[in-house]
């Protein structure tokens, strides 16, 4: 089991919400002084973020990965699942996912598992007017809406990997270090730089982005922290590697053994799904209506 110690820094505005709100997430935050109400990115929407970071390069790979793409595609508010993953390649693997269809569906419940990301008390909340111009007269119209920003901070995350594989870190460390923008309307906001300060290795989990942010009040004690705790819980710190090509990282992910057993295992099942729907008399056609 691998744990990495992330220090994220807001470059500028960012909108961090949930679905259906227009008001910042914020979370009641511990602090060496007491409880306070603080910015928070939730650790899905970092998850999300990163996954599809993974997939940019992956979906580009047609000599590794020939099909026709992984995507994240929600299905309506009906169906409410995930449509478009292949569950056949390593982001699969690791961050988990449902394909469903004729067949039968598949599950694999992700490997990756992110903290919320706690504001070190650094960030400013600001509410801004949005107007529209005028681009023959240059002249402003009627304001259009009030928007909140997150504005500049220091936020941090722990992001745990279950598994001891060399690849499968270097998949996610580089996924970490490649996406560079988080939150909503990202054309425009949430400029982020991502500071691996160390990554530890041990049997179980051994330190959270809410505990660190409990004991500490600027982000150069994060490090120092973060390295008594894992340490007096028998961890292992291990150095940051130097990272390569995207497409190698993948390519190296892919092939290691617990992956490619893994891709024997879902075709497997898609295998023995049509045996039974064969055995019951359905045809393939059938099975698709």
């Amino acid at each position: 089991m691998y744990q990495i110690v992330v220090e994220r820094k807001l470059m500028g505005r960012g909108i961090f919400v949930t679905e259906d709100r227009n008001e910042p997430n914020t979370a009641f935050t511990p602090t060496p002084h007491g409880i306070e109400e603080r910015p928070v990115i939730l650790g899905r929407k970092l998850a999300a973020k990163e996954r599809r970071t993974l997939l940019e390069v992956r979906n580009k790979m047609k000599d590794v990965f020939p099909d026709e793409g992984c995507y994240i595609t929600p299905t309506s508010k009906e169906g409410g699942g995930i449509e478009g993953l292949c569950m056949h390649c390593p982001v699969c693997y690791t961050h988990g996912g449902l394909k469903s269809g004729p067949n039968g569906s598949y599950g694999r419940a992700g490997i990756v598992l992110y903290d919320d990301a706690f504001n070190l008390g650094d960030s400013e909340i600001e509410n801004l007017t949005l107007n529209s111009v005028d681009m023959r007269t240059y002249r402003t119209g009627t304001a259009l809406a009030s928007e909140t920003f997150i504005y500049g901070g220091t936020f941090v995350n722990v992001v745990t990997i279950k598994d001891d594989s060399p690849e499968i870190l270097n998949l996610i460390l580089d996924s970490i270090v490649s996406t560079g923008s988080y939150g909503a309307r990202t054309r425009h906001y949430g400029r982020m730089k991502n500071n691996i300060l160390l990554i530890a290795q041990g049997e179980r989990p051994m330190i959270t982005s809410y505990e660190i942010v409990g004991l500490v009040n600027k982000p150069e004690d994060i490090k120092p922290v973060a390295e008594k705790i894992i340490t007096e819980r028998n961890g292992r710190i291990l150095p940051v590697p130097v990272l390569g090509d995207h497409r190698e990282i993948i390519k190296a992910a892919n092939n290691i053994e617990e992956v490619q057993n893994w891709y024997k295992e879902v075709d497997k099942y898609i295998r023995d799904s049509k045996k039974s729907k064969k055995a019951n008399g359905e045809s393939e056609e059938e099975s698709e209506e």
